[in-house]
Formats: C-alpha cells, sequence, structure tokens
C-alpha cells in the first residue's frame, strides 16, 4: 500500500477493530439492533465514558445487539456513514441513537442524517426509518434546539433508561406506537407524543430519571469498555468513581443537574480495575471532583498496589494534600490540572468557588514541592459582576502562583510550567446562573487579548484561550429555543461556524444576550419564575 494514500474507510475500520481489546465481550446475535453514535471522531468518540458506558449497557440487554459510528467526513459521501463492526448502514437499523456532549457537535449530528438517508425532519419518517434517539449531556440541558429532528431524548442516567428503551425494542412495536410507549417511560422527552415544549407530558413537565445515592452504594461503576491506542488517552481505563458534584458552582450545570452526588465505593472501583489489569497499567478516575471522594487515599493505595500508572481529571483544590501528591509523585506524575476559576476572593464567592487566595497559593506551593512541573489552571472570564480590576487581579494570581512554583521548583532543580486555561463564562440552564448573559464579545475579545499580552511576557507561562466566536455559538446553542431551525439547517449544509456567527450575529446575540433578564448574580439561587419561562423550563428532575 502506497504510505502516502490515506486510508480507504473500509481500511481504517479494519485497523481500528484489529487493535481494539474489550473489557467485557458481548454476543453479536441481537436480534434487535441499535446503531449507537457519537457525532465526532472515533478518538474523541471512544474517549467518552459515557458513550462507551452505554454500548455496554445496551449490549448487556437480552437480545440487543448494539454497534458503533462516528463522524468521519469520508463517511458522509458516497455509500454514506456505516457502523464499525459491520459496515451496515444506518437505516438499515430500528433505532439508530446518538451520544452528544458538547453543543458543538450538533453540526456533526445533523449532517450524519442526511448522509445515511434518514430523513432529517423528523416528521418526515415513515414506518421503514429508523426511530432517531439523542442521549447525553446535551439532551438533558436544553433538548429544544433538536426536537425537529429528534423522535426522543434521554434525559437522564443510562443505567436508568436503557432497560426501558430496550424493552421497547424487544416489542417490535410499529413506529407510533414505539414512541407512545418511549414517551411513557420516566426520562424520555418524546416531542411527537409530549409535544414540542412537553404541552402534552404529565403536568406539562419531562421528569429527568437519575441515580440516586442509595442506589449507587453497590453498584458497578462505569468504566471502559474497549480499550484502544486510537484514542486521545491511548489505552487508559476509564472509571467513574462518583457522579455529580458537592461544590454547587453557581455557573456549573452537572453540580445542580446531576445532584445530589453519586460516589462508588473504593471496593467496587477497586474490582474493576483488579479485573481490568491484565489488558492495560493506565487508569483514569473520573469525576467532577476526584479528590473529594472520602475514600480517596485508599483508592489510590490500592490502584497503586496493583501496578497501574493513575491520573486524575481535575482535583479540588483545597482536596489536595501532601499524601494525595506523594501517591501520584511515586508514580511519576508531573502535570496536574486545578480551578481557581476567578483570580480573586470576591468573584470566586460571587460563583460560590470556597477557595482563598492564601488557599490557592498553599496548595500550589504543595503542588511544586512535590514535583510536579505542569499545572493547568481553569479559569473564566466574563462572569457576572467581573469587573476590569477582576481581570486585572487574574493577570496578578498567574504571576504570583507560577513565582510559588518557581521558587519552589529551583529548590529541587526543576523548572515548571503553569498553563492559564481561559474560557469565556456560558451561562447554562439549570444553574442559578442561568437567566445571567454571556459577556459583550467586544469586551470578551479585548479581555482574551488583554490576558494573552500580559501572559506572553511572563516566563514558563502557557496561555490557552476559548475564541469568542467559539463563545457565541456555545451560548446560543445552549439556550436556544425552537427558532434556531434556519440556522442550524444551515449548519448542517456545510456553512462554517465561524461564518453563521458572522452573518446571523444578532439572532444569536439576542439569545445569548437578551435585552430582558433577571440577573443571578446577586441572589445566587434559581429564579422559579424565569425557569418556568424559559425553553427549557419543562424539564424537571425526579
Amino acid at each position: 500500500m502506497n504510505p502516502r494514500r490515506p486510508a480507504r474507510p473500509a481500511e481504517r475500520r479494519q485497523k481500528l477493530l484489529a487493535a481494539e481489546r474489550a473489557t467485557e465481550s458481548f454476543g453479536r446475535a441481537g436480534r434487535q439492533r441499535v446503531a449507537l453514535g457519537f457525532p465526532n471522531s472515533y478518538e474523541i468518540g471512544m474517549s467518552n465514558l459515557g458513550f462507551q458506558w452505554v454500548f455496554r449497557l445496551l449490549n448487556r440487554e437480552d437480545d440487543v445487539s448494539c454497534e458503533r459510528f462516528f463522524f468521519d467526513e469520508a463517511d458522509l459521501a458516497g455509500r454514506g456513514p456505516r457502523t464499525l463492526e459491520s459496515e451496515t448502514p444506518l437505516g438499515a437499523f430500528p433505532l439508530v441513537a446518538f451520544s452528544i456532549s458538547w453543543e458543538m457537535d450538533y453540526v456533526h449530528f445533523l449532517r450524519i442524517l442526511p448522509a445515511a438517508r434518514i430523513p432529517l425532519d423528523r416528521r418526515e419518517r415513515g414506518e421503514g426509518d429508523p426511530i432517531v434517539l439523542v442521549g447525553g449531556d446535551c439532551a438533558r440541558i436544553n433538548p429544544l434546539p433538536l426536537t425537529p429532528y429528534v423522535d426522543a431524548f434521554a434525559m437522564g442516567d443510562g443505567e436508568k433508561l436503557v432497560p426501558g428503551i430496550a424493552d421497547v425494542l424487544r416489542a417490535e412495536l410499529p413506529r407510533a406506537a414505539a414512541l407512545e410507549r418511549l414517551a411513557a417511560l420516566k426520562g424520555l422527552y418524546v416531542p411527537a407524543v409530549h409535544g414540542e415544549q412537553a404541552e402534552g407530558a404529565d403536568e406539562g413537565k419531562v421528569v429527568v430519571d437519575q441515580l440516586r445515592a442509595a442506589e449507587g452504594a453497590t453498584r458497578e461503576p462505569p468504566h471502559t469498555t474497549i480499550l484502544t491506542p486510537h484514542t486521545e488517552l491511548s489505552d487508559k481505563l476509564l472509571i467513574e468513581i462518583a457522579r455529580g458534584c458537592s461544590e454547587m458552582c453557581r455557573f456549573c450545570w452537572a453540580a445542580y443537574a446531576m445532584a445530589p452526588q453519586v460516589r462508588v465505593p473504593a471496593s467496587s472501583i477497586l474490582a474493576v480495575a483488579e479485573r481490568c489489569r491484565p489488558l492495560t497499567s493506565r487508569v483514569g478516575l473520573i469525576a467532577t471532583a476526584v479528590a473529594d471522594h472520602p475514600e480517596i487515599l485508599p483508592i489510590l493505595d490500592g490502584l497503586s498496589s496493583l501496578g497501574f500508572h493513575i491520573a486524575l481529571s481535575s482535583i479540588k483544590i483545597d482536596a489536595i494534600s501532601e499524601e494525595l501528591l506523594a501517591v501520584l509523585a511515586r508514580q511519576g506524575e508531573k502535570s496536574l490540572s486545578i480551578a481557581p476559576e476567578a483570580g480573586n476572593e470576591r468573584l470566586r464567592r460571587a460563583i460560590n468557588k470556597k477557595v482563598s487566595d492564601a488557599m490557592l497559593r498553599e496548595k500550589v506551593r504543595l503542588v511544586a514541592r512535590a514535583g510536579f512541573t505542569n499545572l493547568k489552571l481553569y479559569l473564566q472570564v466574563g462572569l457576572p459582576g467581573e469587573t476590569e480590576e477582576d481581570v486585572d487581579d487574574l493577570v496578578r494570581m498567574v504571576d504570583d502562583l507560577r513565582l510559588v512554583m518557581l521558587e519552589e521548583g529551583r529548590k529541587l532543580g526543576r523548572l515548571a510550567t503553569l498553563v492559564p486555561s481561559v474560557n469565556a463564562f456560558i451561562p447554562k440552564p439549570h444553574t442559578p446562573f442561568e437567566t445571567e448573559v454571556l459577556d459583550d464579545p467586544d469586551e470578551l475579545a479585548r479581555k482574551m487579548r488583554k490576558l494573552e499580552g500580559a501572559f506572553k511576557g511572563m516566563p514558563n507561562v502557557t496561555f490557552r484561550g476559548m475564541p469568542v466566536t467559539e463563545a457565541i455559538w456555545e451560548a446560543y446553542l445552549a439556550k436556544m429555543g425552537l427558532e434556531s431551525g434556519p440556522i442550524l439547517a444551515q449548519a448542517a449544509a456545510g456553512s462554517p461556524v465561524r461564518r453563521l456567527v458572522k452573518e446571523h450575529r444578532a439572532t444569536l446575540l439576542a439569545v445569548a444576550r437578551p435585552e430582558t433578564r433577571v440577573p443571578a448574580a446577586a441572589r445566587g439561587v434559581f429564579d422559579v419564575a424565569a425557569r418556568q419561562a424559559s425553553p427549557w423550563g419543562f424539564i424537571s428532575k425526579s
């Protein structure tokens, strides 16, 4: 084969499948077939634990066989997108399901359907067409943008929803009857039955079905189903040790929509790790605040004794300890991520981030003393109540932490790098800040330029900033309603996001920056009336 020639789709599929190793084997003889897709690349999709876990849950159901597909430009032409396992066209499946975790993937989702010869408009689908189901974070945050294109939204935890969906498949009902059965399940939103804003649902509400703390006490922790080197995480076993967050930062969707927090016992986590140890020596622990787990040290010690190299997602600042850092340092870990979010205590208090300047300095000093040479800081600009002084304080905070890292690093003979990763504040539904607005785009751009200029002049600092165009688009997608159809149709037809934002700037900002709003920053609580009037107000938690 000519090494310069791009691999054909079939060749690429064979290569990917050959490199995979399953942590659980499944038969492929199930009569009820499901195509489960991630509207992004294989590399990104297979790095998503939620996608992998739903794949496992579906294949565990009696008489159900689930296959995967991903967004690939090469598959959109010619034969159209096909499943990885058997190269079956999507239209041959009775159920085509998508896991969508990021609003920016809406465009890929919309391009996949017509390429698969599935009518884009759900109202045009007939008996011979699959039921299109969408789950993932985006379905739970605000399903309205995709309502014209989606037959059913799975708005809750897969463990609760998959058994009911499998029962509907096994019934082999006509399309209309199947949608009625799905609509009767707690946590499923079916626009054709419930109405486009749940007018026909019980009391006009769609109730999200999710795990509770008591239900999670002995459950198997979600973990990687298929290991592959062809991911962003390269053969790393992912284990979810907690779902939700106890911090309740006022901008964070996960803290409020997934409350109460569900934690997995150390014994269950270590049992999974031991079973999967022959397949890999690398493990990643997944949670909104990993180190907040009350058994984190026994978990880390147990994983270390099994011979795992351990990676943690972002660590809650106040949970950083010498003992925790020592476990990570002993295995050669050099990078860590924390989330101060803002540059001073005043703004952190406003967002309910319980971190003082003194605590932040102390914890960063511990990180440096433990020998970590790369520290990533998750930060935001455009937060409610932000002033120019707050932006200046963010620069001063980074510089101060840089000096702390360098001071301790010199003692060890190591230079350290600080990576401020700065995003624009995006007001998300289901948070106390849901009625807030995106910062003025020109102001956002100015602040990002200011930060980039300031950090460029700081040794050992690498700045990463969110493009303003992306912020406008994401803020629009997070809060828009049914009026989004024409713009999303343009996106599906191939119009780049940059062009869409430029062409429809006023329309997008009318959603991201409405003239009439209830400022939440001063309250820090939900506004019940504003919630009921919002496009997503029909979503209710169990």
